[in-house]
């Protein structure tokens, strides 16, 4: 890895630049604020260098913790940006569990405790751990009260952005249903940054601030929500991180002298329930779940490789993902047209763009969650190809947002700090191991 020293001084000069004081801003000028998976994998880069800073990273995330439990997916910490949605936009103090800091009014898939747990096996933090454990079990705890519809263990979203895929193809046809009208004024800020065709469509976006109308409308209320939200989806890539987060927790919780009682039940109804939801076995595929209509949303995109880095697959499944789709040159395997590992979305989906957001390109977060899933599978020689593909990227246009996986151009935004974070990780990671 000595190759990639300059690689490692420019993500700590990434970090360093993208700071705020208290917080790392995901893009200089595309994401101004706070938001929740990116925070958590800024913190892991950081912790390399500057553990103090990567634990007042997480204390700041957690400074937007809801009275219930819920972590949102973005905290306004600061002065007004021209960021939309604005915090005014989702007007949370309709709800009495809505925090005296501002924020957004839905969560993101809950990997901090799998963070948090990472850097505590490598750099003991046992005090910050009994000071954050029980933000972690509040908010699984919310997770799985509030947005378990049928018992299963498994948690519904109510909004493509909690997803953290946000424009992903997945959602395309449960959105299509949605018809918005009466929309509140707006003006969106995504595009003033980054050029349009690698964003949303128009219309994608304003059923993403229909959603957003309904959940203000409804104050929030998870149960009202819950009968109202046209948007009701058990989430695969959602689920798979909540399912090793909740491994993770329950080892903090032995670390901490703390019951794991409740954890257990959940991990035991995630595990008994994981495959009759979401398992297609006669595509071999991993699909989400439409609460609404009963029914898996057939679109095959690489959320289908998650449950991996939940390790929640079984071996003969996970076989069957890497052989069918993940060496076909024709879904995903780099061959004639792709060059790089790996693409968001099978190249057989018709919605398939190489630049637009979460529509096909390489994204370096999801590589990173794809690499921990492989390594423990003994996929070994797919590791170090993605490793190689995710670092030359990041070496030959930099710090971005995500990339063409045809040329590997970068796309979104500029100085992207989770790509830095996962640089460091990998690159850090592979000394480790080395020495």
């Amino acid at each position: 890895m000595e190759h990639y020293t300059e690689l490692l001084t420019k993500a700590i000069s990434t970090l360093r630049q993208n700071d705020s004081g208290i917080f790392t801003k995901p893009g200089p000028r595309q994401y101004p604020h706070q938001w929740n998976w990116d925070s958590a994998l800024i913190a892991l880069g950081l912790s390399h260098f500057d553990l103090p800073r990567a634990l007042t990273e997480i204390r700041a995330l957690l400074t937007g913790q809801w009275r219930d439990g819920m972590l949102p997916h973005v905290v306004y910490h600061d002065k007004p940006s021209d960021y939309f949605p604005n915090p005014e936009f989702w007007q949370i103090k309709n709800s009495p569990d809505a925090p005296e800091v501002a924020t957004s009014g839905i969560t993101q898939p809950p990997v901090l405790a799998s963070i948090i747990r990472q850097i505590h096996r490598r750099a003991p933090i046992r005090d910050f751990v009994d000071e954050v454990y029980p933000h972690l079990l509040r908010w699984h705890r919310w997770l799985h009260t509030a947005r378990d519809a049928d018992g299963s263990g498994l948690v519904y979203i109510i909004h493509p952005w909690e997803s953290g895929t946000d424009d992903s193809p997945r959602w395309l046809e449960v959105m299509s249903k949605i018809t918005p009208h009466d929309l509140p004024v707006f003006q969106r800020g995504d595009t003033k940054h980054v050029a349009a065709e690698e964003r949303p469509f128009r219309e994608d976006y304003e059923r993403f601030i229909y959603l957003i109308d309904i959940f203000r409308r409804y104050n929030y209320e998870p149960s009202r929500l819950l009968a109202q939200s046209p948007f009701l989806i058990q989430d695969v890539l959602f689920n798979s991180v909540l399912f090793r987060a909740n491994e993770d927790l329950r080892a903090l919780a032995l670390e901490v002298g703390e019951s794991t009682a409740e954890v257990d039940d959940w991990l035991e109804r995630m595990r008994a329930n994981f495959d009759e939801h979401f398992w297609d076995s006669q595509r071999g595929l991993y699909l989400d779940y439409d609460l609404r209509t009963g029914r898996r949303i057939p679109v095959n995109t690489a959320m289908t490789f998650l449950p991996l880095y939940a390790g929640i697959a079984s071996q003969e499944k996970a076989a069957r993902l890497i052989k069918t789709y993940w060496l076909n040159p024709d879904e995903y395997s780099p061959g004639t047209r792709l060059h790089y590992a790996i693409t968001s979305v099978s190249q057989k989906e018709p919605t398939w763009e190489s630049r637009r957001y979460w529509r096909g390109p390489i994204w370096i977060n999801l590589n990173w969650l794809l690499i921990i899933g492989l390594r423990s599978y003994g996929y070994d020689d797919l590791v170090e190809q993605l490793e190689q593909h995710s670092l030359e990227l990041m070496q030959r246009w930099g710090f971005r947002e995500y990339y063409d996986p045809q040329d590997g151009s970068g796309c979104g935004s500029l100085d992207f700090s989770w790509s830095a974070a996962v640089a460091i990780e990998m690159i850090e990671n592979n000394v480790a191991r080395r020495r």
